[in-house]
């Protein structure tokens, strides 16, 4: 299993190069990539480089709700092997029927009573285009290296490399309660929300920057809510 886009750091695995030893040993792939396998749906070479070799791995998982900005509860699997797909998701019983001569969706998910989420994804793809999407996770990871350049203005402890949309904060030898009291009043302040994480048995502040509406300006907004956060624990 890779990942494509670590929850707190963003960081993705080598994605080509363990691919090709997989291929080597007969070894099944799976590419985790709830928000970051979206890097690949771009042309920047800085983002490009980090879904290189996917298309080698035999399934993927990617999600909607995040980076794609749709309604939430919108999960993707992709699978290559179409016949391990249906043997491991669907449901038999004598009083199921499976259309034989169309594809059945009952086959391809766990659920059979289920609403139909494809309509949003479809809604959002239709209308971002090719293009669209481009610009849209290009731009949040944009704001995810300018509230990594700012915070680091400010004095602020970035504690990650920010290849995609995650930037993780922490305080040195401060502990979890410092960490939480600056969380709190940055979330009270109403200019961002922010959560927390576990970084190195440290509790740190995990900042996503997953909307396609926050701008230039709504960053630096957030830096000043950090600032006047640290500036309530003196």
């Amino acid at each position: 299993i890779l990942q494509a886009g670590n929850v707190n750091t963003g960081s993705f695995d080598p994605i080509d190069a363990v691919c090709d030893l997989a291929v080597e040993a007969g070894a099944w792939v799976h590419i985790d990539g709830a928000f970051g396998l979206w890097a690949g749906a771009t042309t920047d070479p800085a983002l490009t480089r980090l879904t290189k070799g996917m298309d080698k791995a035999q399934s993927w998982s990617v999600d909607g709700h995040k980076t794609l900005n749709t309604p939430y509860d919108n999960g993707i699997l992709l699978c290559a092997d179409a016949d391990a797909l249906v043997a491991a998701l669907q449901a038999s019983g004598s009083y199921l029927a499976y259309d034989q001569q169309n594809r059945d969706g009952m086959l391809y998910t766990p659920e059979m009573s289920r609403r139909a989420r494809v309509v949003e994804l479809w809604a959002a793809l239709k209308y971002l285009g090719t293009g669209g999407v481009h610009e849209l996770v290009v731009t949040l990871h944009r704001r995810a290296k300018q509230f990594a350049e700012e915070l680091g203005q400010r004095n602020f402890e970035v504690l990650n490399d920010v290849v995609f949309n995650q930037v993780m904060v922490g305080f040195g030898d401060r502990d979890d309660g410092y960490t939480r009291s600056v969380v709190n009043h940055v979330q009270n302040s109403g200019e961002c929300w922010v959560g927390t994480s576990t970084w190195n048995g440290k509790l740190v502040i995990r900042i996503s920057v997953c909307s396609w509406a926050t701008t230039e300006e709504d960053v630096s907004r957030s830096i000043k809510a950090f600032v006047s956060a640290r500036e309530a624990q003196q």
